[in-house]
């Protein structure tokens, strides 16, 4: 199996994670408008993200699979084929429509994250995987920037079904400009028969180190969208501040996160343990989750994005040496397997964490400061289940 050139797969993963991501966010991006236009409430588009992950947490299942059979980079181009489609299939103007849409689009985002780990362990970067792998991941708060960035002017411009359109055309390009890369990187796909879809998780389970990881990474994917998704109503209702001012922390405590999830791997790489720096990254985050709890009116500005700073750049920054670890502990044929495996426990926690969190203040009538300060003792479940797999690794 020949080795591929870093530069390149890291580009291409990347760009993939960045468009896949895009797609993802675009029809939250125009919901005002799309919902002006629809005669329903922006509230209703708000569920589309859920549906979203919960295509993702399907093709997760499969995506191991996927890739041994079709091969990495197929895989990538077909998931950006899968988020162009769902892209289209929302502009049709229904709610189920847009569900649909959704779901393909979830389909799309959940098979390249196994191809993409595939693809960079293939690479050779064993001395600074966790760093790659994080470069890899903050493609995900660039595809946010990028559709607060571009899709609201093209939607003023004109209309909401353009901005969708146009996340499709990108995707559809960026799978064509695979094209030529697929010959030669996919040397390694083998044609056989799908087999059992829970493969993933069975793989995940059997293995003491991957299955606490898996379970830790519920936990803090479930406190990374319970804390973006609830802050602005947060500072809002609770802080006293404006809707702007509490936007403009949102995007600040987002750059951290992107900052984070370079930092938390060059640390990992420098520790050389990634378990060791989910850990450290576990307690910092609890430090953060209890000072953003402790917000009140009082608060300068600028004490209240520092709090949501230290927050957002271990709740946000977490996940690149997540997959790392995966990669690590993997066999090189059984990436793809473990990655899709592992993620089904991830994206349950992106669905489950803010349900919960909002049923915590809807139903349970918590205010949003202590529901915030409950992320300290999820994430500290998290920080838990990282020591188990580590204790779980076998001694050298």
């Amino acid at each position: 199996m020949s080795v591929l050139p870093i530069g390149q797969v890291l580009a291409v993963t990347t760009a993939t994670q960045v468009l896949t991501t895009l797609g993802a966010l675009a029809l939250a991006a125009v919901a005002p408008k799309a919902a002006a236009e629809l005669g329903i409430s922006p509230a209703l588009i708000g569920y589309q993200v859920a549906i979203v992950y919960f295509g993702a947490l399907l093709a997760a299942l499969f995506g191991g699979t996927l890739v041994r059979r079709l091969g990495a980079t197929r895989t990538s181009r077909f998931g950006l084929w899968l988020v162009a489609a769902g892209c289209v299939v929302s502009t049709l103007g229904a709610l189920p429509a847009i569900a649909l849409g959704a779901w393909v689009i979830g389909l799309g985002y959940g098979v390249t994250n196994p191809a993409a780990s595939h693809l960079l362990t293939r690479a050779s970067i064993k001395r600074n995987m966790n760093l790659v792998f994080s470069l890899k991941q903050t493609g995900v708060p660039i595809g946010g920037v990028i559709s607060g960035v571009l899709l609201p002017p093209i939607t003023l411009a004109y209309g909401w079904k353009a901005g969708m359109w146009a996340c499709a055309l990108l995707a559809a390009l960026l799978s064509v400009a695979l094209f030529p890369a697929q010959r030669r990187w996919d040397t390694d796909r083998t044609r056989s028969a799908f087999g059992n879809p829970l493969a993933s998780i069975v793989l995940v389970w059997q293995r003491p180190v991957l299955r606490w990881i898996a379970i830790s990474s519920f936990a803090y994917s479930a406190v990374q969208l319970s804390f973006i998704g609830f802050l602005v109503t947060y500072l809002v209702a609770e802080a006293g501040l404006s809707l702007l001012v509490a936007g403009t922390i949102l995007s600040i405590t987002h750059a951290a996160g992107a900052i984070g999830r370079l930092a938390w791997g060059w640390i990992a790489d420098r520790l050389r343990s990634g378990s060791a720096a989910l850990i450290a990254n576990g307690v910092l985050a609890m430090t953060g989750a209890l000072a953003t709890a402790a917000i009140s009116l009082g608060w300068p500005v600028w004490a209240i994005a520092a709090a949501t700073v230290v927050f957002g750049f271990c709740a946000i920054g977490w996940n690149g040496v997540f997959i790392a670890v995966i990669a690590r502990q993997s066999a090189p044929h059984e990436v793809g397997m473990a990655t899709g495996g592992t993620l089904v426990f991830t994206y349950a926690g992106v669905m489950a964490g803010p349900s919960l969190f909002g049923a915590l203040h809807d139903r349970a009538h918590l205010s949003y400061s202590t529901s915030f300060a409950l992320l300290a003792l999820v994430t500290a479940a998290g920080v838990a289940c990282v020591w188990q797999a580590r204790r779980s690794l076998p001694r050298r």
